[in-house]
């Protein structure tokens, strides 16, 4: 099945390029009807030089520098992406080399030759033979750019598998092409200008030289400015659309501009025995250069048109995987901002944003950078007039950008440990940006692995441009959110702050809400306009809120306060084990208070839902059931076994029913993947509930345990896992996790007044941990794909009247890796691995064995001690001397077989130590093999294509000329 996925990956792109082709012959259709001079002199080019194994040599030369650029560098394999983005880098220079090669002959070998005078009388214009000499280079080009793109394309799919972005890779060789056939036309100038080829070659490589090195500019030019002027017109700059599957048009003005200035240029060259004058002529040169000066001005305001008119902002993307393509809440948000006005109507504050890359990125943070850069430019273009953006590339960790950035905005290189070719060593990182607006300003200092890169910008943005914003209220509970003094048994705790509150503060004002008095809902009644004061308020454990306060939020409620709450029966995140009192248990008061137990169940009851549990005899407090199920995706993760380790998602694998675990249909779950739960409680929607309860969130084939009999097994020291199976349900439940609870269907708008409220039954997705996993969910060589926290702030957003992050924040690029490579890497990772479990077993044996033996050679010993002892301690004589030298003797033996265990315990440790470095060395010895047997494979392979085909042309022209030869002369 793999293999027929590689063939029709292939037979894609061929299919892919015969239309290309097909549409190039087309365009060239009218030459072979109405300029047959100029088809005549194209055909006569284009056949010559692949009659000739000379071409095949350069052919084979271009085929094998461009696969060298794209596979060899290490960065290739550090990056894991699936395109030529190292190839990208290079092929300017590599152009520089082959597009002289090809241009060289253009003219200067006719003019060598004496053909140029027997081309001119032809009863044909000087353009038929400029334009046929350049569909000829293009042709010879195209080819060559053909073979290189197959070539390199299987190289992909065998490292890949098949799964390759086509329509990606065919974007970046277009982009290729552009800038060949912009080099030609420079290219032709320079053969024009002499008959020798080793100056045409020369000149072709100086005249050209600019378009490639104008962005290295800042090698030479120390002003800020001009180098970026001058990186604006460089070839690599305006090719980078195309190199991240976008074809633009103010690039495509660009290399057509450029196209047409040397054709031009061609033409009044060739021409030049009609304007030079003679002796008693008049020379027209200052004519032409005017002219020419003139046309180069159209076609530069006809680019800088395209690029900072709305005519650049006509990009089609054709990657199949859209990365390059900003979601249509982006695009709405910055399509309002290009238009907005200030005060007095004058014209908005430009949004300034300041980014900075760091250079030699470490490769887990590679496809951060590349998303950041990617975006950023995609941002500049469809932010207008609006937006400005200044990327800093490359920036060193001391050099004066950088000290500038942590002044001015705080960006700071951060310090991370890399591993690379089995050397770990630290590396300083800079990935941050920030945005300016008037007297605004948005700071993010770094870009994490796992940050959703879309909505951290266009968050960023709007916050800079719309000051003002919503007001989010946290209802005070024993949980302290918030960050604020809890007082305990006259001790003073300072509470940290939640991590999700600073999250949910960069997006909305986040404040306090005490619900020990009425909750005043709308901010503004007037002329009929309700504008509420809380956006929504957020309650965490309500459980632990007094009977008053409780009555007040189920008051406000039921008036129309958009509500999240969040209930869980056992918090076990670290970050919130210390503050979440479980619901079963009492609210703490200082001292001298009552403990008390307010009746949840009355929420619960107001809201429409039963959670599954029962009430205690003896307390009267309810005892929840919590959740359970057996499903785990990640098998390297033990922990995730644990059946109160809830994973839900929308897998066919964890699918027992047609329904989705996680609901397509709401806005704010319908981008989820995966979350994950720790002991949550199951709900169901009470048969008399007045709401309307929309399962947002379910876990399906799992059951339920009560939690005092969980409880009985811990303190029993009975096994962890008990036996579920003989829960109160059946194993093949569905269970609610999560579920809006509304005055009215999700297909109808909630007005104000009606009730709009979401339950979550568990706490423990509001953790600092839940974001840690965010933001590196690469741990221990497993990826983690929980979405909690984006889960999270979209459940709150949800409830507001602005929704315009929902689809963004939920949003991941997805980049295709080299996974041919990764599962041979992995097998080679995988079976050391087992080495060292193997080991680790052996150790552990080894060990036991030992104790045994060392307890085995004083158990005798200590044996005729205790019954000595034994025998004093019942009235019998005992020789005491003969005690005291048996207790000595044993705690010799025990002193020496402890020296003798620790001694031994050293040896397997050092053992161990040795094992696990050679075992590690081995790994990264076995890995560089295989990268280095892809990069000859990948080096080698590509040219022999062409190599044969300029054999095959050179025996059957070998053939062919001694065809007239007669045998004795052969012989000869």
């Amino acid at each position: 099945m793999n293999d027929k996925l590689k063939l029709l990956e292939f037979l894609n792109m061929v299919g892919i390029d015969v239309l290309f082709f097909a549409v190039l012959m087309i365009a060239m259709l009218p030459f072979g009807i109405w300029r047959q001079a100029a088809f005549a002199v194209m055909k006569r080019n284009f056949v010559g030089y692949f009659s000739n194994p000379t071409g095949y040599v350069f052919l084979c030369l271009f085929v094998l520098l461009t696969s060298f650029a794209a596979f060899w560098p290490h960065e290739f394999f550090t990056t894991n992406l699936a395109n030529f983005d190292q190839l990208n880098q290079f092929l300017p220079y590599i152009m520089l080399i082959f597009i002289p090669a090809i241009t060289m002959s253009t003219w200067s070998e006719e003019r060598r030759q004496g053909t140029d005078e027997l081309l001119l009388t032809l009863p044909a214009h000087d353009f038929d033979i400029v334009i046929g000499k350049y569909f000829a280079a293009l042709l010879v080009f195209t080819v060559s750019l053909l073979f290189s793109q197959l070539s390199n394309y299987a190289v992909l799919i065998s490292m890949t598998g098949g799964n390759l972005d086509s329509g990606l890779l065919f974007s970046t060789y277009l982009g290729y092409w552009f800038v060949g056939i912009a080099m030609l036309a420079v290219g032709m100038v320079a053969s024009f200008l002499t008959n020798n080829l080793t100056v045409g070659f020369i000149f072709g490589v100086v005249f050209n030289a600019p378009l490639a090195f104008f962005s290295n500019a800042d090698v030479i030019v120390s002003d800020s400015k001009t180098v970026s002027r001058l990186f604006e017109w460089s070839v690599l700059q305006r090719f980078d659309p195309f190199g991240r599957g976008l074809i633009s048009l103010s690039s495509v003005f660009y290399f057509l501009g450029i196209v047409v200035i040397g054709i031009y240029l061609c033409l009044v060259l060739i021409g030049r025995r009609h304007w030079q004058g003679g002796k008693h002529g008049t020379s027209l040169l200052g004519h032409f250069v005017f002219r020419t000066a003139f046309l180069m001005i159209i076609v530069i305001a006809l680019v800088l048109i395209a690029q900072y008119s709305p005519l650049n902002k006509f990009r089609m993307d054709v990657s199949g995987e859209k990365i390059s393509t900003l979601t249509g809440n982006t695009r709405d948000i910055l399509a309002r901002l290009a238009v907005e006005k200030g005060r007095d109507d004058r014209p908005a504050a430009p949004i300034t944003i300041d980014a900075y890359v760091g250079s030699n990125i470490p490769a887990d943070f590679v496809q951060t950078q590349y998303d950041l850069i990617n975006l950023l430019r995609e941002f500049d273009v469809m932010g207008g007039n609006r937006v400005r953006v200044n990327l800093h590339k490359n920036v060193e960790p001391f050099s004066q950008e950088a000290i500038l950035a942590e002044k001015r905005f705080g960006i700071r290189p951060v310090a991370f440990s890399s591993e690379t070719r089995g050397a770990v060593r630290q590396q300083e990182v800079i990935l941050g940006a920030a945005f300016s607006s008037g007297l605004n300003r948005e700071v993010i200092p770094f870009f994490s692995y796992g940050s959703p890169i879309e909505y951290e910008l266009i968050r960023s943005i709007a916050t800079v441009a719309q000051p003002s914003r919503l007001r989010i209220g946290i209802a005070k509970t024993d949980v302290y959110a918030t960050g604020d003094i809890l007082t305990v048994d006259t001790q003073t705790f300072n509470i940290p702050k939640l991590g999700i509150i600073s999250e949910l503060e960069k997006q909305y004002r986040v404040q306090d809400v005490d619900l020990s008095q009425p909750l005043s809902i709308w901010l503004d009644e007037t002329d009929g306009v309700r504008e509420l004061e809380y956006a929504v308020v957020v309650v965490i454990q309500p459980s632990k809120m007094t009977p008053v306060e409780l009555n007040n939020l189920i008051a406000a409620i039921q008036a129309g306060q958009p509500t999240v709450i969040f209930e869980d029966p056992l918090s076990v995140q670290p970050s919130l084990r210390e503050r979440v009192i479980p619901t079963v248990q009492p609210r703490q008061l200082p001292r001298g208070g009552n403990k008390d137990n307010p009746p949840i169940t009355e929420l619960w009851s107001k809201l429409g839902i039963a959670v599954s549990g029962r009430k205690d005899r003896t307390s009267d407090a309810f005892i929840p059931d919590f959740v359970w199920q057996r499903y785990n995706p990640y098998k390297r993760d033990s922990t995730l076994d644990l059946p109160e380790r809830i994973i839900v998602n929308n897998d066919e694998d964890n699918l027992m029913a047609a329904d989705p675990q996680i609901s397509s249909l709401h806005p704010a779950t319908r981008n989820i993947r995966e979350l994950l739960f720790d002991f949550a409680s199951a709900f169901t929607s009470r048969p008399d509930s007045p709401y309307q309860v929309e399962q947002l969130v379910v876990a399906r084939n799992s059951g339920k345990v009560a939690m005092d009999a969980y409880d009985r097994a811990s303190r029993t020291g009975e096994a962890r896992a008990i036996d579920l199976e003989r829960g109160s349900a059946l194993p093949n439940e569905t269970m609610m996790l999560v579920a809006r609870i509304s005055s009215k269907l999700k297909s109808e708008d909630v007005q104000p007044g009606d009730v709009n409220c979401i339950y979550v039954s568990d706490v423990d997705i509001l953790s600092d941990e839940s974001i840690a996993m965010r933001d590196a969910p690469v741990q221990g060589g497993i990826e983690y794909r929980y979405e909690n926290t984006a889960f999270v702030l979209n459940l709150i957003e949800s409830l507001t009247t602005r929704q315009e992050f929902l689809d963004v924040r939920s949003r991941r690029q997805r980049y295709l890796t080299l996974r041919h490579v990764e599962e041979t890497i992995r097998s080679a990772t995988e079976e050391n691995d087992n080495k060292l479990q193997d080991y680790e077993k052996d150790y552990q044996t080894k060990m036991a064995a030992a104790r045994a033996t060392a307890r085995a050679q004083i158990a005798e010993l200590e044996k005729d001690v205790q019954k000595m002892i034994d025998s004093q301690k019942a009235g019998v004589e005992v020789d005491i001397v003969a005690l005291e030298a048996k207790q000595k003797l044993l705690e010799q033996r025990i002193s020496d077989e402890k020296n003798n265990l620790r001694r031994i315990n050293e040896e397997m440790v050092n053992e161990r130590n040795e094992m696990i470095r050679s075992t590690r060395l081995t790994a990264e010895l076995t890995i560089q093999e295989i990268q280095r047997g892809y990069k000859l494979a990948a080096v080698l392979i590509p040219p022999i294509p062409p190599l044969v085909l300029g054999l095959i042309v050179f025996t059957r022209r070998r053939l062919r000329e001694r065809e007239g030869i007669s045998k004795a002369r052969r012989l000869k």
